[in-house]
This record gives C-alpha cells, sequence and structure tokens, in this order.
C-alpha cells in the first residue's frame, strides 16, 4: 500500500513539475517599459491556456509583410472578462496596442485592440463591451 501511495506521489509530482515548466515569466519575452502599436490582419487565433495568441500578418515600413505573435491573458481569464472564442476572428482588421516583445521580436502583451469599425476591447474587466473610441 505504500509503495503505491508513494508511486502516486511521484507521478504527481513530475506532472506538477512538467506543467510549471511549459509556463514563463512575463519579463522573460516582454517588456515592461517599452510600447508599441501595430496594425494588420489577424490570420490565426489561438483562444487557449495559458495565454489566447493571435498571430497578426502586418505590413512593415518596407513594404513587407511580417508576423506578429500578439498574445494576453488565457482563454479563462478573457472568458471572464466577456471574451468569447470569436471577439478576434481570421480576417478581422486591427490596431493593437501593448507591451512589445524583449530584444526585437515581433511579439505584443495586448492591452488594447481597436477593430476597423471603432470597436474596442481589452482584456481587462468588461474589456470586451463594443464601445468605440
Amino acid at each position: 500500500m505504500f509503495s503505491k501511495l508513494l508511486s502516486c506521489l511521484v507521478l504527481i509530482g513530475l506532472l506538477h513539475a512538467s506543467g510549471a515548466q511549459a509556463h514563463h515569466s512575463f519579463a522573460a519575452e516582454f517588456s515592461y517599459d517599452e510600447f508599441g502599436t501595430i496594425e494588420g490582419e489577424v490570420i490565426e487565433v489561438l483562444f487557449v491556456n495559458p495565454h489566447a495568441r493571435f498571430f497578426v500578418a502586418v505590413i512593415n515600413e518596407a513594404g513587407e509583410e511580417e508576423i506578429w505573435d500578439t498574445q494576453t491573458s488565457s482563454s479563462v481569464g478573457l472568458t471572464r472578462f466577456g471574451w468569447v472564442k470569436d471577439s478576434l476572428q481570421v480576417g478581422d482588421k486591427v490596431e493593437m496596442e501593448g507591451n512589445l516583445g524583449r530584444n526585437n521580436t515581433r511579439k505584443l502583451w495586448i492591452r488594447k485592440v481597436t477593430f476597423e469599425d471603432g470597436r474596442v476591447i481589452t482584456p481587462t474587466p468588461g474589456g470586451a463591451a463594443s464601445e468605440k473610441d
């Protein structure tokens, strides 16, 4: 009996440790001090945990397309704030503001999303409201 209990505890510990390694610190990927804005078209939506991700095709200053990896809270957290799986959809043309990726990576931690029609959503309480600026 003791060996079965010990085996279960070891297995639980291993599973917990592997999950902890999968999550990362905000500061490992994003700057607390550098903010920016991108404009483009949503080309992929991953409404998942631990972070919802939206890939956005952006035309840079040289006229070339760049793919930006934008992230925000978990799908569970966003749902609490009024978001649904389709709050951002492939094909949406958006402007996103947020914390830029460290080391000039094409990453953005989303603080605000503005749609072509002026609707604004944020990953904060009441953030999925269809307000216009």
